[in-house]
């Protein structure tokens, strides 16, 4: 035993001896039981957790962002023709899918009942099919009357939530009236306009949906005196996260005439709430695992205490103290070790099925969890991201490693004759 290998097969067996002996013969407590159970659970908790909130992250972005742009340039009264070009040479770049000139003013939306604040964006017929959220596109627009008619017709699209709060249906009359007024021989007058309501949209953010109403560009530039003008160029990415070299491209492309933003300024009380909840959610779960591996402390000074002749005896054949805090710290970090990737798996497990999960429960509790009615999801979204599974077992891992280095020390340091003494 003196000359043992360090983590060697004599130092495996005899810690593997530890781990499996009966509690009778001063085995493994229960303390050490609960604590690999405690990391397990923890470690799944927080791999199910953590892909819950990626996939109700990724779900509320991808709601948001497929109706509106991912970055904004501003066309500070730069005539209709040059935005137009300027769109084609954007258009072209590697990191931008589409550029498409818009018109979007404030105005107040009124029916016979009901009025509500909205905002209108004028889009070009042909860019109808550049919006994810419009079933159909550019041809069912047209199908409708969108875009059809002089400067445009006066057909529009309101946002379903829109529509419910002002008691909207398709066919309905909707009048628009413009913050800036007309000037006429009694003073300024206000600009209205009634307009036909074509059909309903849903973006899925329901704040989008609370507010926009589409119209044909040529008669937002009409209606807001906006003669061969637009307010700014809507740019879509292919990736709507990576905004900033997609942006310096598009400086570029630009000369640096024209201001540009992101969506992520535009928004970014919203995306930075997203991410410190993401955050923090991820904090106290880390702090919870390392909680849970303290437990692992109290099993292996329990299992010292228990084996204190045993250590006694391999001390005074030789053992050296080095090999007596190895054979413990195998023995916790084997308890860690094994709870973690055993966790690791079972929340994967879960992740990949939770939909069977939410459903296996809600039959348990005789109701439906997430009534999609109410929450407008088809199923809970989940996305498992391997990186954060990785991490998380690795730091359930060096944190059983971690609390078992004091007690496999304390054991090392057993003075033989003390513990033989009443032996």
């Amino acid at each position: 035993m003196s000359r043992a290998t360090p983590f060697g097969q004599v130092e495996r067996t005899l810690a593997w001896r530890y781990l499996r002996a009966t509690r009778a013969n001063g085995g493994v407590s229960v303390v050490s039981i609960v604590s690999f159970i405690g990391i397990l659970l923890a470690v799944m908790a927080l791999i199910v957790i953590m892909s819950v909130m990626s996939g109700f992250r990724a779900t509320l972005l991808d709601a948001m962002l497929g109706g509106q742009g991912h970055i904004f340039v501003y066309t500070q009264e730069s005539p209709q023709e040059r935005i137009d070009e300027l769109a084609l040479r954007i258009e072209a770049l590697p990191e931008v899918d589409q550029a498409m000139p818009i018109i979007e003013q404030q105005v107040l939306a009124t029916t016979d009942r009901r009025q509500s604040g909205a905002i209108v964006r004028g889009v070009r017929t042909e860019d109808l099919d550049n919006l994810p959220f419009l079933e159909g596109g550019a041809d069912a627009a047209r199908a409708i009357g969108f875009g059809e008619g002089r400067n445009g017709g006066d057909v529009i699209m309101v946002g379903r939530f829109l529509a419910a709060n002002l008691g909207l249906y398709p066919g309905d009359q909707l009048t628009l009236i413009a913050p800036e007024g007309v000037q006429g021989p009694f003073g300024v007058t206000p600009r209205r306009k009634t307009y036909t309501v074509g059909q309903f949209f849903q973006t899925g953010s329901v704040e989008l949906d609370e507010l926009y109403i589409l119209m044909p560009v040529q008669q937002a530039q009409l209606f807001f005196s906006r003669k061969g003008l637009y307010d700014k160029l809507d740019l879509r990415l292919p990736d709507a996260m990576v905004t900033a070299p997609a942006e310096a491209a598009v400086q570029r492309a630009l000369n640096y005439e024209l201001p540009t933003q992101t969506w992520k300024v535009q928004r970014e009380a919203y995306f930075n709430a997203l991410n410190t909840e993401r955050s923090m959610m991820m904090i106290i779960m880390l702090i919870l695992i390392m909680i849970t591996s303290l437990n692992i402390i109290t099993g292996v000074v329990m299992l010292v205490k228990n084996k204190t002749s045993d250590i006694a005896i391999l001390r005074t054949v030789g053992t050296t103290r080095g090999s007596i805090m190895r054979v413990f710290l195998m023995i916790g970090a084997l308890l860690g070790l094994t709870g973690a990737f055993i966790g690791a798996v079972l929340g994967v497990i879960v992740v990949m099925n939770i939909n069977y999960v939410i459903d296996g429960i809600g039959f348990v509790l005789q109701r439906e969890l997430f009534p999609p009615t109410v929450y407008g999801l088809d199923g809970l979204p989940a996305i498992l991201d391997w990186v954060e599974v990785t991490l998380v077992t690795l730091w359930a891992m060096a944190m059983s490693m971690l609390v078992t280095i004091w007690p496999a020390w304390a054991a090392a340091r057993l003075d033989p004759v003390e513990a033989l003494r009443f032996e």
